[in-house]
C-alpha cells in the first residue's frame, strides 16, 4: 500500500487546515479559493486528496536552526569568577568577558523568521 491510500483522520485533517489559512494570509489564496480546498479538506478521506489540495503551494519554511553554546568557554568563564570570588578577589575583567559573550549569543539567536528570510 503506498503513502497516497492511507486513510486520514481529523488531526491531519485540521492541520491541512491550518496550513490553508496560513497561505491565505500570505496572500496565496483567495477567501474564495480558501472556501473551497477548505471544503475538499474536510471531505479528504486518503492522504493523496490532502496532497492534492496543497500541490501548487509551497512548502512551509523549515524551523530555525538551534543556537548551539559554546560550553568549554562559558564553563571556563564560570569557573574562573567562581575561583576569583572563593579567593575574595573578583577580577572585573572576567566580568566584562561575560558580558560580551552573553552579547555575542544574543546577537547569534534569531528573535524571529523574518529575521531569518
Amino acid at each position: 500500500m503506498s503513502m497516497t491510500e492511507i486513510r486520514i483522520g481529523d488531526e491531519e485533517r485540521s492541520r491541512a487546515a491550518e496550513r490553508l489559512a496560513e497561505h491565505a494570509a500570505a496572500g496565496r489564496l483567495t477567501v474564495e479559493e480558501l472556501e473551497a480546498r477548505l471544503e475538499r479538506t474536510n471531505a479528504a478521506v486518503y492522504a493523496r486528496e490532502l496532497q492534492a489540495v496543497e500541490a501548487d503551494l509551497p512548502d512551509p519554511p523549515a524551523p530555525p536552526p538551534p543556537v548551539q553554546v559554546p560550553w568549554l568557554p562559558v564553563l571556563l568563564l564560570v569557573a574562573a569568577i567562581a575561583g576569583s570570588m572563593a579567593v575574595g578577589h573578583p577580577v572585573p575583567p572576567l566580568f566584562i568577558l561575560a558580558f560580551f559573550l552573553w552579547r555575542r549569543l544574543a546577537r547569534a539567536r534569531p528573535r524571529s523568521y523574518a529575521q531569518l528570510a
